[in-house]
Formats: structure tokens, C-alpha cells, sequence
């Protein structure tokens, strides 16, 4: 018996940024953690008729790193950290799609991350989560929804980590969880962003 489809059929699907996460959670002080996110974000899938051919590509505004406290936020856009005024964006471009992995429809998405202007591979672990019709336009737009992991080193983009920490250690650690929460829609939401004020 045949399996049925699943995942976007073949064309152009946009990155819906209302509906997305783009996390990262990062050791912080030596001991903690902090979580944040990039609030914005642009994002386009190119799917092949032959999933593994797909291309993806998602650009994020620096300067819209989010951890809850602004002056900690104001330090990361700092050229300590990801010195948004040299380089305001954050972009991954995709190199391969290898199906597999961990869970159910799950795959492998191979990739260039440029963080701080500087280019270094990367894997996620992901995997096609489910589809249903928007919640606004029931009839007009369409979208599908992915989850996905990996972690990234600081150091492989030269990201400072803001020093030494009296007790040991340095004041933000060298690696970076990512955790991605992302929906797709087969129309491109600038015009609606536009309409609702979203500085996407």
C-alpha cells in the first residue's frame, strides 16, 4: 500500500514570521541559561519535485534579538557580541536535504549559517510536523509546519563571549542551542504584515 504525501507540494512557500520561533538558548554567567529569540524574519522554501532537491533560505534582522531585558539585549547588539551595525543580518542558506533522522518524517537539512558576517556549515535535525488552512484566511492561504534543532559554536563565527566571570568560566559559553518552531505558507505574507503594522 502507498504512503501518503506529506510535507509542501513543489513550488514557492514563504517563512510566516507571525507564526514562527526562532530560538536560541545560550549559557550565560556559566551557570545559567538564557533564552531568546530573532523577532525578524524573512524566509523562502523553494521545494523540488524531488524533496531532496529543495532549496531554503531565511534571513533574520540582527537587531531584533529579543531576551526579555533590554539592556542585556542592547549588550548582545554591541560589537562585543553580534555588532548589528557591521552586520544586521543572520542567514542561512541551504546545501542539501537528507532524508532521515530521528522521529517521523523526520530529515536532515544541511546548511551555510553567516553569523557576525562569517560562514560556517551547519545540520538541523527537523522534521514535518503537520498542515492545516490559515486560521484568517481558511480559504486563500495554506501552511505547514516544521520543528527543528542543532547547535552552533560562537567561536566558529567569532562571536565574543564577553569575557572572563570572577568565578570561572566566561560570561557567555561557546555553544548555542537552536530550537526552530516554523510555518510555511504557499503565500507570501508581506502584503498582510504590511496591512497589520508587523515589521517583519
Amino acid at each position: 500500500m502507498e504512503s501518503t504525501p506529506v510535507g509542501p507540494a513543489p513550488g514557492l512557500w514563504h517563512l510566516d514570521p507571525l507564526h514562527s520561533s526562532l530560538i536560541f538558548v545560550a549559557h550565560y554567567l556559566r551557570f545559567g541559561r538564557v533564552q531568546g529569540t530573532f523577532g525578524r524574519a524573512r524566509g523562502r522554501v523553494l521545494v523540488a519535485e524531488d524533496p531532496t532537491a529543495s532549496k531554503v533560505e531565511v534571513v533574520m534582522d540582527a537587531s531584533s534579538v529579543n531576551t526579555g531585558v533590554g539592556a542585556r539585549d542592547a549588550h548582545l547588539r554591541s560589537p562585543d557580541f553580534l555588532d548589528v551595525g557591521n552586520h544586521p543580518e543572520l542567514r542561512f542558506t541551504s546545501t542539501g536535504v537528507e532524508p532521515g533522522g530521528r522521529g517521523r518524517n523526520a530529515f536532515r537539512l544541511h546548511g551555510d549559517l553567516t553569523v557576525h558576517g562569517t560562514t560556517a556549515p551547519v545540520v538541523l535535525d527537523a522534521q514535518w510536523v503537520g498542515e492545516a488552512p490559515d486560521y484568517a484566511f481558511p480559504d486563500d492561504v495554506y501552511g505547514h509546519f516544521f520543528s527543528a534543532t542543532t547547535r552552533i559554536r560562537l567561536s566558529d563565527h567569532g562571536v565574543g563571549d564577553g569575557g572572563e566571570v570572577p568565578w570561572g568560566g566566561r560570561l557567555v559559553g561557546d555553544e548555542v542551542d537552536i530550537v526552530l518552531e516554523v510555518r510555511l505558507q504557499d503565500k507570501d505574507p508581506a502584503p498582510f504584515l504590511q496591512q497589520i503594522g508587523h515589521d517583519a
